[in-house]
């Protein structure tokens, strides 16, 4: 059997992927262990973030012993771990009081079980498939979602279900070319902004998504729309947009191999482990260059205090402000 090719991971995949983890072992969960980004289905080729789980040394061992029914720790078991604490990290990272509302909906727990229970049974009967797909979706059954999108894309489904239901499954290729231009041209022909950015959303086509975001809110705001505006506005930062674009520039500045707006994005993310590794990292260029600003944030990595402050204060000495209707001059 040959051995596969490995592909490094990217940096900034890398970087995302240890953040959502909370750099920690999603089996064992122990902060005290050193940590490595382990392939799923062991294939060192496939860097896609759903085949990358974060474990500690002696879980990714588990991952390699074989015996008994077979290895100690599957594939299967791995994805259930790691999803379920990626879970676990987001809900600890929530403010105050969506900790509170969430605390108050686990006390009611049973009365939320009825409900969705009672829901499934009146979509099925009124063979309701694309909101039985979204249900099961929202309460997490991937399995169940999958399955009525499959049904539900076989019962004569319009240009907008398939695309909204391929793009919730995370499979944009499966939906024909002809069907996403149809859809697309649908939004533009009407300059529907704020529905064709929710159909750039769920393409993944973020930037496209926050320019029509963007005009969908001046022209509420020009024409006195003052709850649309809001609500579109709203909408643009709970689907968590501006982070991912965020991340876009990342990506870039990664590729461009820019350093200071790598730093810039990881700071803006709060990627405080992966923004100290870079600067540690490319501790050598930082020091050889003139840069001041990226030599503060290396002595700060360092934990180096007073050269972070020594540096702080010969940024200010040097600094030239130019304020509003100031010339911008040269002085002897």
């Amino acid at each position: 059997m040959s051995k596969k090719t490995r592909i490094e991971i990217p940096k900034d995949l890398a970087a995302k992927v240890m953040f959502l983890s909370d750099r920690t072992c999603c089996v064992c969960r122990s902060r005290n262990k050193p940590v490595q980004i382990h392939h799923i289905d062991e294939n060192p080729a496939n860097n896609d973030i759903n085949n990358l789980a974060v474990l500690c040394l002696d879980c990714h061992n588990e991952t390699m012993i074989k015996g008994g029914f077979g290895r100690k720790l599957n594939s299967d078991q791995v994805i259930l771990y790691r999803n379920d604490w990626l879970e676990v990290v987001k809900k600890r990272r929530a403010n105050t009081v969506l900790e509170d509302a969430q605390n108050h909906a686990m006390r009611n727990d049973s009365k939320f079980i009825e409900y969705v229970t009672s829901s499934i049974e009146i979509y099925r009967e009124k063979e309701e498939y694309p909101t039985l797909a979204i249900l099961y979706n929202s309460i997490g059954n991937i399995e169940l979602r999958d399955k009525y999108i499959e049904i539900a894309l076989k019962s004569n489904p319009t240009d907008f279900d398939i695309c909204y239901l391929r793009g919730m499954q995370g499979r944009v290729d499966l939906i024909p070319p002809e069907v996403m231009n149809r859809e697309e041209n649908r939004y533009s022909e009407y300059n529907d902004f704020s529905q064709r950015a929710r159909f750039y959303l769920s393409l993944g086509r973020d930037v496209a998504a926050a320019k029509d975001y963007v005009q969908s809110v001046l022209e509420d705001l020009e024409g006195g729309n003052l709850f649309s505006a809001a609500y579109y506005l709203k909408e643009l930062v709970g689907e968590n947009l501006i982070d991912r674009l965020f991340e876009e520039a990342l990506r870039k500045s990664t590729e461009n191999n820019d350093l200071w707006w790598q730093v810039r994005a990881l700071q803006e993310l709060g990627w405080d482990s992966e923004l100290k590794d870079l600067l540690i990292r490319n501790a050598k260029f930082i020091e050889e260059s003139d840069d001041i600003l990226l030599k503060i944030q290396l002595a700060k990595a360092r934990g180096d205090e007073d050269r972070h402050l020594e540096l702080k204060l010969e940024f200010a000495r040097g600094l030239q402000i130019v304020r509003a209707g100031q010339e911008d001059c040269d002085t002897d």
